[in-house]
């Protein structure tokens, strides 16, 4: 297999890991990757391939990154306030039950989505229709509360 092939590989798992961290440093790990796939794509050899990917990530770590991490965070009305992004955003917001959650689990949905979710006190039970809060995202599933 041609080198530009795990380069581009290699920037693609990159990216599919980054999905879930939200940290974007892996995502600009990969651009290094994407741009050793250029050299490779035109002939570069393998150590020119290295310095590229290097260059390219610790370039786009410092010179992208703080731009992007800001443009994610900062509100559409241009407010600086730092917002969260991915999974964090998920805590603290309000969901509905759906199907009775208790100690053996149960389901809600939190703006369009549906989860898995746990009680935070395990001997109590939400019934469907009731409105609770996400405290917690462990996994694929949350941990809610609902206030007496």
């Amino acid at each position: 297999m041609e080198p530009v092939f795990y380069w581009i590989i290699a920037a693609v798992i990159l990216g599919a890991i980054e999905l879930f961290t939200g940290t974007l440093v892996l995502a600009m790990v990969g651009v290094g990757a994407v741009l050793a796939g250029v050299g490779a794509a035109l002939g570069a050899p393998f150590w020119l391939q290295a310095v590229l990917f290097g260059a390219g990530s610790v370039a786009s770590i410092v010179g992208l990154r703080p731009f992007l991490k800001q443009a994610l965070e900062s509100d559409a009305r241009g407010d600086q306030t730092p917002r969260a992004f991915g999974t964090r955003a998920i805590e603290g917001a309000e969901a509905r039950v759906l199907e009775t959650v208790s100690a053996k689990g149960g389901l809600v949905e939190i703006e369009g989505a549906n989860w898995t979710a746990y009680p935070l006190e395990p001997d109590q039970s939400l019934e469907p229709g009731d409105t609770v809060t996400v405290v917690e995202i462990k996994g694929a599933t949350v941990i809610v509360w609902k206030q007496s």
